[in-house]
């Protein structure tokens, strides 16, 4: 079965709409068990080493070029048009882009998570962006979304040697 385009960007959309609800699950359900911080923890841990696990493919493909990580991430995985990055800088010594759209922010906030909830997802959300960067040999830095602020998260995607 072929998928055209505007199919395969739904499916892609779709996908990570429901990452946003699993991570709601997972949190709540750790929650009531371990209680918040505890969840908070484990939630970001495995984020993160999630993260670890898909960001050697992007090494293998960018190297330590910031240029070729527009492609294989910032514009990935439909050519820029799910998170809809703003790119401010692009050289030989960093990377800086805002998301303007986010799939699983918009999730959250549809499901009537609070403005501050939906931030504090977000933020831990963005622990596989710092995997996969790690593990692809780059050191970032992400401010993510806070209530009164526009568009998403903002990368700033550095070097590390």
């Amino acid at each position: 079965m072929d998928l055209d385009a505007e199919a395969m960007h739904s499916a892609v959309v779709d996908a990570n709409r429901g990452r946003a609800h699993l991570y709601l699950a997972f949190l709540r359900a750790m929650e009531r068990r371990w209680g918040r911080d505890a969840a908070l923890a484990v939630m970001r841990e495995a984020i993160r080493s999630w993260g670890r696990s898909q960001g050697a493919a992007l090494a293998d493909g960018a190297g330590n070029r910031l240029e070729a990580l527009l492609d294989r991430f910032i514009y990935s995985p439909d050519g820029g048009r799910m998170f809809a990055p703003e790119v401010r800088r692009c050289d030989g010594e960093g990377l800086d882009a805002q998301m303007m759209r986010c799939p699983l922010k918009e999730a959250w906030q549809e499901a009537g998570l609070s403005p501050d909830e939906t931030a504090l997802f977000c933020n831990v959300a963005s622990e596989a962006d710092h995997g996969v960067l790690e593990a692809a040999g780059f050191s970032v830095e992400i401010d993510c979304w806070k209530p009164g602020s526009t568009g998403c998260c903002t990368l700033r995607i550095r070097k590390t040697g």
